[in-house]
């Protein structure tokens, strides 16, 4: 009696990223201008080949170079893709799509409200130009997140400080960790005033970023990019984490 042979499923692989193209940038700047479903159906097989596409390549071969390089982040199709339809639910902007492009990497192992990560991003800007920047932290964390954040800031600030201040994040984030909201007039309940912390316990938000250029984008040396600015924020990133 022959035994029964079993057939895996396996899904095949995505080809490595070879870089977004001119075409990428053509199809997010003809959305600007033309911010209709109508015009999005008629140029819907160049979002599918020019964007979409190299935005799936690039998240499968992130994956892999976060698990090469052993890096804590998240790459994959669910939880690092957008999708391009706007929420215009609550929204005066009734425009139907997004032309602004985000990628994310979160670290892994925290609960959805607990989002700290890196952000890779892209939008038409200006007569054919894109405006890129990879970025990362805590964005606007929930309340209870933000309290255990407080908490950790407040017994270990001079870590924060010093790794703030470290050469090799300061190279790639200049302006280094900024609240990209609007920090607190006055001191969070149960802190002083003149607690040396001040500054990082006003914070809402806990981001830093870092430019790129269009021919950053194009490369097919865009994943190595990438790899270099993290593992410049690794510490940074890595501190958040453990509130």
């Amino acid at each position: 009696m022959k035994k029964a042979t079993i057939v895996l499923d396996i899904p095949a692989p995505e080809p490595p990223f070879e870089g977004f193209s001119q075409e990428t940038f053509k199809f997010l700047h003809g959305l600007k201008k033309n911010n209709t479903k109508a015009w999005f159906e008629a140029h819907r097989s160049d979002y599918e080949q020019y964007l979409r596409e190299p935005s799936i390549r690039l998240v499968s071969t992130m994956g892999q170079e976060f698990a090469h390089a052993k890096l804590p982040l998240i790459s994959d199709r669910k939880r690092s893709l957008f999708r391009i339809n706007r929420d215009i639910r609550f929204s005066k902007d009734k425009s139907p799509y997004k032309t602004h492009i985000g990628i994310v990497f979160p670290v892994a192992g925290l609960k959805e409200d607990e989002w700290s990560g890196m952000y890779l991003g892209f939008e038409p800007s200006g007569k054919g130009d894109i405006k890129a920047h990879i970025g990362g932290g805590c964005y606007m964390p929930s309340s209870a997140y933000l309290k255990r954040i407080r908490k950790l800031v407040n017994t270990n600030h001079k870590e924060l400080e010093k790794l703030n201040s470290q050469k090799n994040f300061k190279r790639d984030y200049p302006r280094g960790v900024v609240d990209s909201g609007d920090s607190l007039k006055r001191m969070p309940k149960g802190y002083e005033e003149d607690h040396p912390a001040a500054k990082w316990l006003k914070m809402k938000s806990f981001t830093f970023d870092s430019a790129l250029t269009k021919k950053d984008l194009l490369s097919p040396s865009l994943p190595d990019i990438i790899v270099k600015k993290i593992k410049a924020a690794r510490q940074v990133l890595e501190f958040f984490a453990k509130a």
